[in-house]
């Protein structure tokens, strides 16, 4: 016999024992099946229910797990050896799974009272749970992924819903919006707000950073002096190891390279091992300055500032605002080699 294929959204409450606590319909002792066709609907909403339904209420936000909860503290209760934190724990998890008891009851009853609407509607009926079911992903999932786009993660602002809403419905009676090229403008702002957003947590982690920050601006004042290093205008620093005769790369040019990267106390965090080809505009700042500088047969030092490196990324090995040292070989332009993963991206 075939598998019944069936999707978590659309599932029936058969909870029975946890929808009847919840007042949310009968228990199972008063259910009566009196023909095949009553058993096979019953049992079609056990299999429902047991397939996956609690575990997706939980995702929803509809339920707390309140075994995921027991768990948490008990592993803390049994690890803490101070009675009276011990205590203070016990009583706080009391409170917590009380509190999360309570919720679990009146969000099932409402759950299982739309649940009955949408699972009752006749056609009429329909465009209503559609509205219901659009809402909430609206307000579930597209706002909360918008908002984190256009105002950075964990961020306390928020996107006006009785805005939002007044454009959807006047679109739908076909009412002249109150701005016009919407979707262009909403791409500027998004632009606008992102790069205010960077702003603002490139602020914030400078001053997390900030000794990361110092020793860099530190060893490249003291750099410059050295014997061979020079400046340019954006801060970049080389020092010709050997001068290549070949052409200079422009920026829409591919490059073959070999290079090693360094941390400024020494730490090799990446290395090419073998010659990589890549775009010189498809690299960070820094590179794609000195590559146009560097004749073709070139082996310099290259110091790169935060700023023309990976700024405020971390980057794993590289922490944010670090300055780097490179020491770049480059080997050939070749505009008929693919790009190659491998060198530093932006």
């Amino acid at each position: 016999m075939k598998k019944i294929q069936i999707f978590v959204c659309s599932a029936i409450v058969a909870f029975s024992s946890f929808a009847a606590s919840c007042n949310g319909g009968g228990s199972s002792s008063s259910v009566s099946l009196k023909s095949s066709v009553d058993t096979l609907s019953y049992a079609y909403g056990v299999s429902l229910a047991e397939q996956g339904l609690e575990q997706y209420l939980v995702q929803l936000g509809v339920l707390t797990d309140t075994t995921q909860l027991k768990m948490s503290y008990n592993g803390r209760i049994s690890a803490e050896t101070d009675k009276t934190k011990k205590e203070a724990l016990e009583k706080e998890y009391k409170t917590k799974l009380d509190s999360a008891v309570k919720a679990n009851g009146k969000n099932i009853t409402a759950f299982i009272s739309g649940l009955k609407e949408g699972i009752a509607a006749n056609s009429e009926k329909t465009p209503y749970i559609n509205g219901i079911t659009v809402g909430n992903q609206i307000a579930k999932q597209m706002l909360p992924n918008l908002e984190n786009q256009a105002f950075g993660p964990g961020s306390k602002d928020k996107l006006n819903k009785d805005l939002i809403l007044s454009a959807i419905v006047g679109f739908l009676k076909k009412e002249k919006p109150v701005i016009a090229n919407s979707s262009e403008l909403l791409q500027q702002k998004m632009a606008v707000l992102q790069e205010q957003a960077k702003a603002k947590k490139d602020e914030e982690m400078k001053k997390q950073f900030g000794s990361a920050i110092a020793a860099g601006e530190k060893f490249l004042a003291e750099n410059k002096t050295k014997e061979g290093v020079v400046t340019t205008a954006s801060g970049l620093q080389y020092k010709v190891i050997t001068n290549g005769t070949g052409a200079k790369p422009k920026a829409t040019d591919r490059v073959k390279v070999n290079y090693v990267g360094k941390l400024i106390d020494g730490t090799v965090f990446d290395s090419s091992k073998e010659p990589v080809t890549f775009g010189v505009n498809q690299v960070i700042k820094g590179w794609t300055e000195v590559l146009q500088l560097m004749p073709v047969g070139s082996k310099w030092t290259v110091f790169v500032p935060y700023q023309l490196g990976y700024g405020s990324q971390d980057m794993g090995k590289i922490k944010p605002f670090s300055t780097l040292i490179f020491e770049v070989e480059l080997l050939a332009i070749d505009n008929s080699a693919p790009a190659a993963a491998g060198a530093p991206q932006q």
